[in-house]
């Protein structure tokens, strides 16, 4: 016997005996214990649930119900037609009103306290679903609603039903409460249904009064069983808690002597039906894994102690690196088998790493080198500190190609600009660093050298290509770089990169970097950073440029136009941060921020007497935001500024680029008097057709073609056709850019209606723009 328990096998199988029945006891426990606790906690959490189901749907509809009456005493229609007492018109109104929030009534009552639009929605019967004239129409309202009733959540009892319903005030002028109007729904069936769909509890409403018997109001299931009934009444009249019942309930208000409570329950045993079935699954569970595990067991300890030994000495022997051998750890089928699959897996790691290594060195579409590749090879040049050149290598036109032929052929051409690029001689290394763009990395190169072999690059490259009949000419882009010690790779990747893109765009084949070029660089990277902070802490600043008015002489406008007061760097002019703001996504803020200052502005020399109209600049990225127009209009509304006072001018090419959605935008605006200008006209690329459908009041005729008018016979015929061709549509001009007075009388005497420029005045600040009208012949 003793001889029998010192085999391996006997051990490891009691060894496993012993451990599973150890671990089926515990996890029993365990499992029994947790679901009892699980059991209570369901309990628990069913009536939190329950509660906030409850408030959350409750509350919403009292908020949806007076947002909503709010809104709709704000209408100023329902107002007119309340004032004209047109009783019939009033109900269409009001029934408009109450479709459009599904509500179970609406109620007018007039400021001395008449019922005089009552309507409710049939909700039984042949005519359910139809709205009928409620009983208190042209009867007084039983409440006074200059008390706190509009302020609470109030139940209204009509017809056998009650109501949850919110009024808000009519007014006329500024605070002249003229009536009120009121939403309801019925605290009844659909409610408790969907409170029953939420918390998967029994749902409804119950009236209770002292010395009589409770009463439904409503429930959400067609039968309630007797002891429900009781353990229901007995909770909400005595607060008696049902242990075999899992019971929520809440007053919600008085109605007529009557208490109203909410409530939901539901059996202990059908709350808890599904935990107790998994309970009983688990116990099965755990019953049939038992002889299951023994038998592993048994199985396990037959199977693993002969060839154990071997397999962990050639296992060692394998993780030493030593992939060659073949593993041989017994005779039988299912260990030759097992020896099989060791030698599989062997060949298998062998073939993975040399991939993995290889891929992790080389680009997968063109099997060049990648970035690691790249700083593999340089690592040891930089170490000897040799003079190495890098050439960064962007293909035109590759995102037209992909977007046109598709992303087959744009790979077909990948792969044949990286055959003519390994076909040139003297390139060190060629590598493929992203999409379109490719590294070549020279060692021992000096400036001419690299330049002879850029030469040859592009005549190899540049050749036509031809794939499936289609012929496509390869056009290279190259920034360069050279070391310069103490540096590295990243530096000359950095530095290459910014000659890239100073060719790019300044649409140079090539470009070799220079500091220069690199200041403007990282200013802008400092500018970017910078500019959504500038805008938050008031560090723009607006000049203004006098518009006159060729026909009475007089200065009647300006034009906003903004400045970045830098602490550092000081003045920055527009052209340098208005790109930056459209690429970065902070275009509507600096316009809105903008707008708010022009305005501020005009209250200010309003208040000092000088009446002076602005213009105000937006751009393309503007008129893609949905809510914009709503915001120009409410910042005037709200600041009580007449809306002739401002002036939206938009360029042509932010018409262009979406002239639909411009359009629409734009006849919004129109739509409530705001005058519209196109900026810069002349220069964009807009039609005629465009333009009579855009809903503008003038045009800008930008100053390149002004400047020069009194020396520029073309430049007259183009001002005097726009002056024309304005004029037909039915347009004002503003001529920009007059710098001399003889350019300003040509204007005026053909009929253009306001000019600026340096003649007039150069832009400046507020303060010295009524310096100016005070002392200027146009004031």
């Amino acid at each position: 016997m003793s001889g029998l328990f010192n085999r391996i096998q006997t051990r490891i199988f009691a060894f496993f005996v012993i451990l599973l029945i150890a671990v089926q006891a515990i996890s029993f426990s365990i499992t029994f214990y947790a679901n009892k606790r699980l059991e209570q906690e369901q309990l628990r959490n069913q009536l939190s649930v329950a509660e906030l189901v409850f408030k959350s749907e409750y509350n919403d509809r009292n908020y949806y119900l007076a947002a909503f009456a709010e809104t709709a005493a704000k209408d100023f229609g329902l107002k007119d037609i309340f004032i004209d007492d047109d009783s019939r018109s009033f109900l269409v109104a009001l029934n408009n009103h109450r479709k459009r929030i599904n509500a179970d009534i609406a109620i007018a009552v007039d400021k001395q306290g008449e019922v005089i639009g009552q309507l409710m929605l049939n909700t039984r019967g042949a005519n359910k679903g139809k709205v009928k004239v409620g009983p208190e129409q042209g009867k007084a309202f039983r409440y006074p609603l200059d008390t706190e009733f509009q302020d609470t959540n109030p139940l209204y009892p009509l017809d056998d039903q009650i109501y949850q319903i919110k009024f808000a005030p009519l007014t006329s002028g500024a605070s002249n409460v003229i009536g009120w109007v009121g939403f309801g729904f019925i605290v009844g069936d659909e409610l408790a249904r969907s409170l029953q769909m939420q918390t998967g509890l029994n749902a409804g409403f119950m009236l209770t009064s002292d010395g009589e018997e409770n009463v439904f109001l409503s429930l959400s299931v067609d039968e309630v069983k007797a002891a429900d009934y009781q353990a229901v009444s007995q909770y909400i009249r005595n607060q008696q808690a049902n242990d075999e019942y899992v019971l929520w309930h809440e007053a919600l208000g008085e109605v007529n002597d009557k208490q109203i409570h909410a409530f939901m329950y539901l059996t202990r045993h059908d709350v808890l039906e599904s935990y107790q079935k998994q309970w009983l699954q688990q116990l099965g569970l755990i019953v049939l894994m038992l002889p299951i595990s023994l038998l592993v067991a048994f199985i396990i300890s037959s199977g693993v102690t002969k060839p154990i030994k071997v397999l962990i000495e050639q296992a060692r022997f394998i993780a030493k690196g030593n992939y060659n051998s073949k593993v041989q750890v017994g005779s039988s089928i299912e260990m030759q088998q097992l020896a099989d699959e060791f030698t599989v897996m062997q060949e298998a790691i062998v073939s993975r790493e040399s991939k993995i290594a290889f891929q992790a060195y080389h680009d997968p579409l063109t099997n060049l080198g990648n970035k690691n590749e790249l700083e593999r090879v340089t690592l040891a040049w930089f170490a000897e500190k040799s003079p190495v050149g890098l050439c960064l290598i962007n293909i035109k036109r590759m995102t037209e190609v992909n977007g046109t032929l598709g992303h087959v052929v744009g790979d077909q051409v990948i792969k044949e600009i990286s055959r003519r690029l390994s076909s040139v001689d003297n390139i060190d290394l060629v590598c493929r660093i992203s999409g379109d763009e490719f590294a070549l990395a020279f060692k021992n190169t000096f400036p001419k050298a690299l330049r002879a072999s850029m030469a040859q690059v592009q005549q190899t490259v540049e050749s036509e290509y031809c794939y499936q009949d289609i012929s496509l000419h390869l056009q290279l882009t190259v920034g360069i770089s050279f070391v310069h010690y103490p540096s590295d790779l990243e530096t000359l990747l950095r530095q290459a990169d910014t000659a890239l893109k100073h060719a790019k765009k300044h649409k140079l084949d090539q470009q070799i970097y220079n500091q220069q070029i690199d200041v403007n660089t990282i200013e802008r990277l400092q500018l970017i950073n910078e500019l959504k902070s500038a805008i938050e802490s008031d560090e723009l600043v607006l000049f203004y440029q006098p518009k006159l008015d060729l026909k009475l002489n007089k200065v009647t406008h300006v034009e906003a136009l903004v400045r970045w007061q830098h602490p550092d760097r000081g003045m920055i002019p527009p052209d340098t941060f208005i790109p930056i703001a459209e690429q970065m996504g902070q275009m509507n803020a600096l316009t809105r921020w903008v707008i708010n200052e022009s305005i501020d502005q005009y209250l200010r020399w309003k208040a000092q007497g000088v009446e002076l109209g602005i213009a105000i600049n937006i751009s393309a990225e503007n008129l893609k935001d949905s809510h914009f127009c709503q915001y120009v209009l409410d910042v005037i509304a709200d600041r009580n500024v007449p809306i002739e006072a401002l002036t939206l001018e938009i360029t042509e090419d932010a018409v262009v680029s979406d002239p639909e959605n411009a359009i629409k935008q734009l006849k919004v605006l129109k739509k409530y008097g705001l005058k519209l200008s196109i900026d810069d006209y002349g220069t964009g690329y807009s039609s005629l057709a465009q333009l009579k459908q855009l809903p503008v009041d003038e045009l800008k005729i930008d100053k390149s073609f002004v400047q020069n008018l009194m020396v520029n016979l073309d430049d007259q015929i183009i001002v005097n056709s726009t002056l024309q061709l304005a004029h037909s549509l039915g347009l004002r001009v503003v001529a920009e850019g007059i710098e001399e007075e003889g350019a300003l009388k040509w204007l005026a005497e053909r009929g253009c209606e306001m000019g600026q420029g340096y003649f007039l005045s150069k832009p400046v600040d507020a303060e010295q723009i009524v310096d100016w009208l005070a002392s200027s012949q146009y004031a």
